[in-house]
């Protein structure tokens, strides 16, 4: 057995203070831990089962360690002595650590998107207080800025008595002086496809204002390339394009209730080149009757001649009303060149 001299000690029930031992057992006696004290003065002696109780009653509850093995005497703690310390996990913080440094990261992150952003519109936005206008002034409103549009090339006119197409390369006689070439505005309509883009024509009034409207219905005669809007497989299909041709026309330029009848549907070579014709008649006897029109019938043809494969068909339309020489058709026909 080994016995331990009186002396102070780390108070064995959990208090932060030094008890002393008296050699034999815990006394009352403390005292703060760095504060130099002698032995304590003597007070009755408590059993160490009262000196314990005692002690318990003013301190936290404290389970006497097991200082050896069961049945064996143990000698008492050395100053050192005291309740083991739980070393704590290291792990949660390493997880905290690198918890913190993600979050400060995307923090900053943020921060610099937001002044980047901020700084963006900054530079974008215009300065409106230096361009804005005078209480007094009439600011005029924005215009939408004007799509340009190519002009539209003028009509040829006669040159001796032929007219040639520079596009298309078409020429043919010129009808008289009967005939006038129109400005090209009042003829073309670009914005639709499916009209041809007239490059070459005459005209000639058949009757003025016979819808009372202020409308004319004339004779015509034009050249075009065969708008895009039409497929084309060369001239071995220029039969089936003429007729596609004329069912599309018929609608949008004969608007007057009327039969039609082809008069001939064949092949034909200009100047050496493949082509196709398509003669018709329209007959408005019905309306013209009752509404006293100067004209019951009219003759018209669609010519196609092939310009290789590169290259669009050129079209040459003629129609001529009864109430006009119509043998202008036949001249036309026979005159035709491409170059």
């Amino acid at each position: 057995m080994t016995t331990t001299p009186a002396g102070w000690y780390p108070d064995p029930y959990g208090s932060p203070l030094l008890r002393w031992w008296d050699g034999t057992q815990w006394t009352d006696a403390t005292h703060t831990p760095g504060q130099e004290a002698g032995a304590p003065p003597q007070a009755p002696q408590q059993a160490p089962q009262q000196a314990a109780q005692h002690a318990a009653q003013q301190a936290p509850q404290w389970t006497q360690p097991q200082w050896g093995p069961q049945n064996q005497t143990a000698q008492l703690p050395m100053p050192e002595f005291g309740a083991p310390r739980r070393t704590a996990p290291v792990w949660p913080w390493i997880v905290g650590g690198i918890a913190a440094v993600v979050v400060l990261a995307l923090v900053i992150g943020g921060a610099v998107i937001v002044l980047r952003d901020r700084a963006g519109t900054a530079l974008a936005r215009p300065d409106t207080t230096a361009t804005a206008p005078q209480l007094d002034q009439t600011v005029p409103p924005e215009q939408e800025p004007q799509q340009s549009t190519a002009p539209l090339p003028q009509l040829p006119q006669p040159s001796g008595d032929r007219i040639t197409d520079p596009v298309t390369g078409l020429s043919y006689a010129y009808p008289g002086d009967k005939w006038q070439v129109p400005e090209s505005k009042d003829v073309n309509n670009p914005a639709d496809p499916t009209r041809p883009l007239w490059t070459s024509g005459c005209q000639a009034t058949s009757q003025s204002n016979y819808d009372g409207r202020g409308n004319d219905w004339v004779g015509s005669v034009y050249t075009a390339e065969v708008p895009q809007i039409f497929p084309n497989s060369g001239a071995q299909g220029f039969q089936r394009l003429a007729q596609g041709l004329l069912l599309t026309y018929d609608q949008g330029w004969y608007g007057i209730q009327h039969d039609r009848k082809i008069l001939r549907n064949e092949a034909l070579t200009v100047s050496g080149k493949q082509g196709w014709v398509i003669e018709f008649e329209m007959d408005f006897t019905k309306v013209a009757e009752a509404n006293n029109l100067k004209w019951k019938k009219e003759k018209g043809a669609i010519i196609l001649v092939d310009r290789g494969q590169n290259a669009r068909p050129a079209m040459l339309y003629v129609s001529v009303p009864d109430n006009l020489d119509q043998s202008v058709i036949k001249r036309l026909e026979d005159s035709l060149q491409s170059q």
